[in-house]
């Protein structure tokens, strides 16, 4: 147990259904598309962990093995694809035993680094200051459309597509 009775899970048979649950009402469009988009983050190729108070999913957080991002997979970060928390239960520590809990799970894999994005406008304001009071440093590419590093006189629209890419030394 965690955190006010939170309890963080790998998603294995049992905790399935709350986890598609959870993603079809917070994360996905839909029960088919949460039940694809767990499946993408199962091993071997990643895996997913779920926040649950009592038999109710409140969070999830998924981790891929190897990142599509060139800069992470050709120096073996994984990466933090997707942090999410009901919204009742936002502010209350969930995104923070979900972080640990993840990369306690890499540096049972031992892995040194560990990758995660966060867009650029102010709906990611909380999780951009909580990345950085975790160690999330930018890999120094500073900000991207994507996978596509931006440079200066582009013109963007401000969508969940601008990104930074930041790493953690789990050393530390």
């Amino acid at each position: 147990m965690g955190l006010g009775g939170i309890a963080i899970q790998l998603v294995d048979a049992a905790h399935a259904e709350p986890a598609v649950r959870f993603l079809a009402e917070w994360v996905s469009d839909g029960e088919a598309e949460a039940r694809r988009y767990l499946a993408d983050h199962a091993e071997p190729g990643g895996a997913s962990l779920i926040a649950m108070a009592g038999w109710e999913a409140v969070g999830y957080v998924a981790i891929v093995w190897e990142s599509r991002y060139a800069g992470f997979r050709s120096r073996g970060i994984p990466l933090v694809h997707q942090v999410a928390v009901a919204g009742p239960w936002r502010r209350r520590g969930v995104a923070t035993l979900l972080m640990d809990a993840a990369e306690q799970l890499a540096r049972s894999r031992g892995i040194a680094t560990l990758g995660i994005t966060v867009g650029l406008f102010d709906e990611y304001g909380p999780a951009q200051r909580m990345y950085a009071r975790r160690g999330y440093v930018p890999d120094g590419r500073g900000a991207c459309q994507g996978h596509r590093p931006l440079r200066r006189g582009v013109q963007v629209n401000l969508d969940h597509d601008l990104i930074i890419w930041l790493t953690k030394d789990l050393a530390s």
